[in-house]
């Protein structure tokens, strides 16, 4: 017997016992989700982006957090604008893939304890089912705007790439940057 047969042995009983066994979703659905982003080069795509807006800012305005297969959560962009911080999320649940953008707000705690263990003071701000294989890189400048503005309403995906076209988007970035 193996070192993880016999794990099982004793932790699925315990964790049983004890109601801590979670309903898995179906790592199928979850799989088809990460080949689709890995198809899309979704996460690449972010990075470039990301990674254009801090070298054109000098520092690093923005943190990326990046997740591998099979996780739920596939990244999570930080922009933090003392003493609030405003995030981006890419996360898979039931099969359907989401970006979602929350707001948390830094308290006198956060000297001392990560804070990742204080979410208790996240807000949920915008939320959108998304489809890796349609994102364009017009979906994700507008993301990363509405990030920056701070979750600004006039600037929220769905409005804001609904009103500017591509090259109405690329002036406005031009003159966002001057």
């Amino acid at each position: 017997m193996n070192r993880g047969e016999s794990n099982k042995l004793w932790i699925n009983p315990l964790l049983t016992q004890l109601k801590l066994v979670r309903k898995t979703e179906s790592v199928a659905d979850q799989q088809s989700s990460w080949d689709q982003i890995e198809a899309a080069h979704l996460q690449d795509r972010i990075a470039r982006l990301a990674s254009e807006i801090n070298e054109t800012a000098g520092y690093h305005l923005l943190e990326s957090l990046y997740f591998l297969p099979p996780q739920k959560n596939v990244l999570r962009v930080r922009f933090e604008r003392t003493p609030t911080k405003h995030h981006m999320e890419i996360y898979i649940r039931g099969g359907d893939v989401f970006v979602k953008f929350s707001t948390s707000r830094r308290g006198s705690w956060n000297r001392y304890i990560p804070a990742d263990l204080l979410r208790r003071g996240s807000a949920l701000v915008w939320q959108d089912t998304i489809r890796p294989t349609e994102v364009s890189d017009d979906h994700i400048q507008g993301w990363l705007i509405y990030l920056l503005s701070g979750l600004s309403k006039e600037f929220r995906p769905d409005v804001f790439l609904a009103s500017n076209s591509g090259s109405e988007l690329s002036t406005l970035l031009r003159r966002a940057s001057a």
